[in-house]
């Protein structure tokens, strides 16, 4: 392939993942109001982590790095995360796949393997905390 090639490969993967997830969850959750507050957690995920994960960028924190956290992983992360919540047997293609995705945007130099890690460290914690703060009625996604 070639690296024009792999870049759209790369930055395929998150809208696909995003398009994966909404579909998974309008087809497992019957409640159309709980449907609405997985999306809204998610999205509400997504922004906070995607701001955070800017931030650096936009005020020039840390001149010497500065694309720490990487944007992608970060987006690819939560969504994961997300789909995780939803059903732990995600974990089985998310992550092969993050590996994979991961090594892309590495052998591209869109990111280092730092931003990468620190894209984890941030995503995980504040997408659990986003999807933790507002409960479910039924409660039963965290299965």
């Amino acid at each position: 392939m070639t690296h024009s090639q792999l870049a759209f490969l790369a930055s395929s993967v998150n809208p696909v993942l995003l398009a994966a997830f909404v579909i998974f969850v309008m087809a497992r959750i019957r409640d159309r109001t709980e449907v609405v507050t997985i999306l809204s957690r998610t999205g509400i995920a997504l922004v906070v982590t995607y701001l955070l994960a800017h931030i650096n960028r936009w005020m020039h924190l840390w001149k010497y790095h500065g694309s720490f956290p990487s944007g992608h992983m970060t987006f690819y992360i939560s969504v994961a995360t997300s789909f995780f919540l939803l059903s732990r047997r995600s974990a089985l293609v998310t992550v092969p796949i993050a590996f994979l995705y991961g090594w892309l945007i590495v052998f591209l130099n869109f990111h280092t393997w730092l931003d990468l890690w620190g894209a984890i460290f941030l995503s995980v914690p504040l997408t659990l905390l986003c999807h933790r703060t507002f409960r479910y009625r039924s409660g039963n996604y965290f299965k």
